[in-house]
This record gives structure tokens, sequence and C-alpha cells, in this order.
């Protein structure tokens, strides 16, 4: 498995370490589940366990933000909502994404783009009602490129021996095309390495910029995945606009 030159650390740093203790810098390290956007599969959500209400643990990990790759089996339109029915060859989950009430016409054509037996990746977070776990969806898009489910999986397998096996990776070796378990941080999240390529750009007085970061990333993530990512990383005060709202640097040490 090919890995990124982008070692900032991110959840196989022992900064991470799920407590809110706070770095020599001042910044507050939030847990792991809070940081990171996991690569799930749709089993692995099922499977997850709610110990009180709202909040999800997956191999013993808490879990917020979300991410998996599936096919659409089913739509349901209600009236406020779609709920869609996603299979990616491990299980089937539904998945409910709301309509905004002023939803403008590129919303509306990029739901249209939504269909029955159209592969997508879906962004959002865990829901249960009932007993019954599903997903309420922040974003929904179509897979354009198909190597990105086959990522997606390895990202997955990735991060679940992360948790069950702290500070160990997954990658092919020169000596053997079998997957081995060996060596730290060969992948990070996306939210890892954008932060990382941002801090990159320490040294220029404007920063990075974000054309800079979606072009460094294009095949790998989508313009507005990147563009999501950068919004979750000042909002959790990882980065902060310089020159203007197009360039970036970065607040870590």
């Amino acid at each position: 498995m090919a890995s990124f030159n982008n070692n900032s650390g991110g959840y196989m740093d022992n900064s991470f370490d799920n407590t809110n203790n706070n770095s020599s810098s001042g910044y507050a390290k939030r847990p792991l589940g809070e940081q990171t956007m996991r690569p799930l599969t749709v089993k692995q959500i099922k499977g997850a366990v709610s110990p009180q209400e709202n909040t999800f643990k997956i191999d013993n990990a808490n879990v917020t933000q979300m991410t998996f790759v599936g096919v659409i089996r089913n739509i349901q339109e209600l009236a406020t909502n779609y709920v869609y029915t996603i299979e990616d060859g491990t299980g089937a989950i539904d998945v409910r994404k709301w309509v905004e009430q002023n939803e403008t016409p590129e919303e509306a054509d990029a739901r249209r783009e939504l269909l029955v037996d159209t592969y997508v990746r879906v962004n959002g977070r865990l829901n249960s009602f009932s007993n019954r776990i599903s997903v309420v969806a922040h974003s929904m898009r179509p897979v354009e490129d198909f190597n990105e489910i086959s990522f997606h999986f390895l990202e997955a397998i990735e991060t679940h021996f992360l948790f069950v096996k702290p500070g160990s990776t997954i990658h092919s070796s020169s000596n053997n095309d079998a997957m081995q378990i060996d060596g730290p941080n060969e992948l990070n999240t996306i939210n890892d390495r954008v932060s990382q390529a941002i801090k990159e750009y320490d040294n220029s007085t404007e920063g990075a910029s974000i054309e800079q970061i979606i072009q460094k990333f294009r095949g790998l993530h989508t313009e507005s995945e990147i563009r999501d990512t950068i919004d979750f990383l000042m909002n959790d005060g990882q980065c902060y606009s310089t020159i203007d709202s197009d360039h970036l640097k970065s607040c870590l040490p």
C-alpha cells in the first residue's frame, strides 16, 4: 500500500491519546474520535456500540464524524428528507439526507445525481433510533474514480489496525506481496494530510493557498472534500487565514 510522506502524527501520534491535555503551545488536543473523520465499512457501522445516548464506539474508540463508500440500492423520498439504502459488500445501511428548505439549483442538480446503482461517497455521523443504527449524511456525492473504492477499504482496514494495535500500519513488503503490519505513521486521515500540507508552507509569508492544497491531492480527494476539511481545521483552531480567505497557515507546532 502506498505510503504518504506527510507524517504530521495525527491519530498515530501519542499526543492524540484520547485525553484533553494541553500541549506546550497552548493548543488543546481533542480526543481522537472527535479529531478525525473515520473511514468505515457498513459492517463496522452496524457493529458500533452506544454506551450512552448520541455516543458511539467502534474498536473501543469514540466515533463522531465518519465516511464510507457504497452503492445505492434503494431510495425513499419523504417530505423533508431522502432515505438511501446503501450497500458496500459488507452489509447495507440506511442513510438519511435532509433537504434544505431553500435548496439551490446546484444542490438540486447534485441530489438528482444520486440514483439507484450509483456508487457514492458518504460523509456524516452515526444515529440510533429504537436500537437501530443508521447514518445522517452531511454530504453525498457520486464516486467518479473507482480507485477511490479500493483506497477507501484499504484506509478502513488501516485505521482499524491503528485502533486495535496502536503504532502499526499495513503496507506491502518489498520482499512479500502480502499485507503486513509493521512500522509507524504510514497513513494519515484526510484531516492529517491536509493539516501537514498547510504546515509545509510555514516559511512562506502568505502561507499555503487553497488551490495549492487542492492540486496536491488531486486524484486522491475532491475539491469539495479538501474545502470541507479546511473548514473543519479552521473551526478546530488548527489553521488560520493570512492575506485573504484563500491563504492559510498552520497553528500547530
